[in-house]
């Protein structure tokens, strides 16, 4: 399996490891490495570039820890929930529809409990540890709850489960500081938490997680984008509701074919998935293994008119959802302002209206595995070697420096080129032990871009050898050129 190998090198070279591992370690939950912590920042400004700089929009950082109201006003408290079923003999409990999933292979998408129940009765599922009887199943509510402040007069809490909602909370005073213009888009990057039922896939299904969610504040009456030629031609695998209603595959097609034919329902939908896709190719996610997939009328939540997911094909786990993209009317905002009665309507040119929110949601862990499964490369052939394929702008480090040996005032200049490089904000790894060629091989494995090496022409003439990771080319490049040539 793909993933064992990905795992094995994570492991070794300290992209991710298990959380609390001296004490056993705890389901769901991650420490991100030296190389993994670098790997997962560059993942986040590569979305953080695009919606602060290319797409104008602001970013918001606002606290995980919640006090209750928000979540009443969402209907988290209220139905924020998966179906979970447990073992009557050992206790072990189950995500339900991902029971189901694994033993039938059938959907579960939009499966309530009577179904969930009728098909593990109907296919005899049992424990999956202990082979003992599954009792019946029933919802459970997956946010942290807690309290705020001491003794009488603390407050109900949660650990927020999104950021969205903590976002919504901020929009008199964004639409102000936006000097009230339409489309508003908000950023905010951080940590949310969920209380998975049985967290099984890896780093697919954590406890704590990072989210990068983009919320746009539209007019309801208007939900084009000016923006869209830039990405109508594009062509994307599309599996739209009624496609999977009737069986069929995902069909290629463009997005302006998909908004044409009523397929996405807006242009503002269509021009948010075709940059996400394009989002994830920077990442080092192969297009070839992306398909943007609908959500079915029963699984679409009820205030969404139109929900779309861009899933990466997996070798070991399937489909996985990497960005979700969800036009949610005005039920958010109507919400907040009818439990909190702060008018949340604008005034605009005589109308006065809640706006509607688009969503673009990221995961940042889901991206982070699926970098390194596209990214992961097996040279077979007389040059044999296994390597992450990184783009340069998401790799760990830009670029190693070498000193061909240790003696001769070659390791000092070394660390002078070293030194210059960090100075100018590179991300650079040194490495002075062992032969070159393992020192290269080191260096592919995590997917560093360039290799340079200071060798006895470098004291002559200030030229360095820089190696190209996939290619394995080298060329000579003086000192004064080797910024650039990193850049």
């Amino acid at each position: 399996m793909v993933r064992e190998k990905i795992m094995d090198i994570s492991l070794r070279r300290g992209f991710v490891w298990p959380s609390f591992e001296i004490y056993g370690g705890v389901r769901g939950f991650y420490d991100y490495g030296p190389l993994g912590a670098l790997l997962k920042k560059n993942i986040e400004e590569v979305i953080r570039r695009h919606y602060i700089i290319e797409e104008g929009c602001f970013e918001v950082s606002s606290p995980t820890l919640t006090p209750e109201d928000p979540w009443v006003a969402s209907g988290h408290v209220k139905s924020f929930s998966d179906v979970i079923v447990e073992c009557e003999k050992c206790g072990e409990p189950y995500r339900a529809d991902h029971l189901v999933a694994e033993h039938t292979g059938i959907q579960t998408d939009g499966m309530n409990i009577s179904d969930l129940k009728e098909k593990i009765r109907d296919a005899g599922i049992v424990c999956p540890k202990c082979h003992g009887p599954l009792g019946d199943p029933y919802d459970y509510n997956l946010m942290f709850k807690t309290y705020i402040g001491p003794g009488k007069r603390k407050i109900t809490a949660y650990l927020r489960p999104e950021t969205a909602q903590t976002t919504y909370l901020l929009f008199k005073r964004l639409y102000a500081a936006g000097r009230e213009r339409l489309p508003l888009g908000v950023l905010q990057i951080g940590h949310s938490f969920r209380n998975e039922i049985s967290p099984r896939q890896g780093m697919l299904r954590l406890r704590e997680f990072t989210q990068a969610e983009v919320q746009f504040f539209v007019d309801p009456n208007n939900k084009n984008s000016d923006r869209f030629d830039e990405v109508a031609d594009l062509q994307i695998r599309v599996w739209s509701g009624e496609m999977q209603a009737r069986s069929s595959e995902p069909k290629e097609m463009s997005l302006r074919e998909a908004v044409e034919s009523g397929i996405t329902k807006t242009q503002f939908i269509a021009y948010s998935l075709g940059r996400a896709w394009s989002l994830f190719e920077r990442m080092g996610i192969k297009g070839s293994r992306l398909q943007m997939r609908q959500h079915k009328d029963d699984e679409r939540a009820f205030y969404s008119s139109d929900t779309w997911d861009i899933e990466y094909i997996s070798q070991d786990f399937g489909r996985i959802e990497l960005v979700g993209v969800s036009d949610r009317t005005d039920y958010d905002l109507r919400s907040h302002m009818e439990l909190s009665k702060v008018d949340m309507r604008v005034n605009k040119e005589g109308r006065k209206f809640i706006p509607h929110v688009v969503e673009v949601a990221y995961g940042i862990d889901r991206p982070f595995y699926c970098t390194l499964e596209s990214s992961y490369v097996e040279q077979t052939g007389e040059k044999s070697r296994t390597y992450f394929k990184f783009p340069r702008d998401v790799a760990p480090y830009r670029a190693a420096v070498f000193p061909l040996v240790n003696k001769d005032g070659i390791y000092e200049k070394a660390r002078t080129v070293y030194e210059t490089l960090k100075n100018l904000g590179f991300y650079v790894q040194w490495d002075s032990s062992g032969s070159i060629g393992r020192r290269y091989a080191r260096a592919d494995e995590v997917g560093i871009p360039f290799c340079v090496t200071i060798d006895y022409d470098t004291l002559r003439d200030s030229t360095v050898t820089v190696r190209d990771r996939d290619t394995m080319k080298q060329e000579r490049v003086h000192i004064k050129q080797l910024a650039s040539r990193l850049s």
